[in-house]
């Protein structure tokens, strides 16, 4: 039987590859987000390119009843939940980046914590808790995967807020693991690099441009080029993996090799 996989905020750029990447796999997946016209259509693709079982359903990961709510509601159509993962996020005009430090307000600072750092505490600590109360395959009960950026490890100018997000997330991500770890619920970070076809990254190069007055993004990485959702979302996919069973509370970097030492 294949994995169960719920993937939250699964209209994005991201959320979409990783459901894509899982359901290529064979998993049955279950996509949500606060539209349910796009989710549905998503969910109706996945299933007819991949001939898996795919699920589309109306859940806000920000609120803390009805993401407990909904993670109950898996479990209960697909007797468990094996991975969770939240590609939540807003395009960077709405979380203040990118924008001059001086001119950032405390308010304008926490808008990405406030959003995503505490929507990945959500989902993560409600799958934690779901999770540790099923039965164990090959004694695993889950796996939680959260999502950062490299932004984490740079010194990247104009993006306090969306900077400490990434840390904070990362951190988080370790304390869950030391959480969960006991109850055979294993907890891991993606850290994406810049990727071309989202929408957040085009805004961001756009917003530093009109800051800085230069439109390129930076030389690429050494593999020649930028990285990919579907490269970043296959990173998701092995550590959900059963090759990756002794591995919870990393950080996996998916940047083409611009970015190393930053484990």
């Amino acid at each position: 039987m294949g994995q169960v996989v719920v993937v939250f905020a699964a209209t994005g750029a991201v959320g979409r590859g990783v459901a894509d990447r899982f359901a290529a796999g064979g998993a049955t997946v279950f996509l949500s987000g606060r539209r349910s016209d796009a989710v549905d259509a998503i969910a109706k693709t996945l299933a007819s390119e991949h001939g898996i079982s795919a699920h589309a359903d109306v859940c806000d990961a920000r609120d803390e009843s009805a993401v407990a709510s909904y993670l109950r509601s898996v479990k209960e159509r697909a007797g468990r939940v094996d991975v969770v993962f939240n590609a939540i996020g807003d395009v960077p005009a709405s979380l203040a980046y990118p924008k001059l430090t001086v001119e950032l307000s405390a308010e304008e600072f926490l808008k990405p914590i406030d959003l995503v750092l505490a929507s990945q505490f959500i989902t993560a600590r409600e799958a934690g808790r779901l999770m540790a109360e099923q039965e164990p395959v090959e004694g695993q009960r889950g796996a939680i995967i959260t999502l950062s950026a490299t932004l984490s490890g740079m010194t990247a100018r104009n993006m306090a807020g969306i900077t400490a997000q990434c840390g904070a997330v990362e951190a988080m991500t370790r304390a869950l693991a030391g959480d969960f770890g006991a109850q055979g619920v294993r907890v891991n970070c993606v850290r994406a690099s810049a990727m071309p076809e989202t929408r957040t990254i085009q805004h961001t190069f756009e917003g530093q441009a009109r800051i800085l007055g230069d439109s390129a993004p930076g030389a690429p990485p050494p593999i020649g080029r930028m990285v990919t959702v579907k490269e970043s979302a296959a990173a998701a996919v092995f550590l959900a993996s059963a090759g990756a069973t002794g591995i919870t509370g990393q950080v996996l970097t998916v940047c083409g090799g611009q970015f190393v030492g930053q484990g």
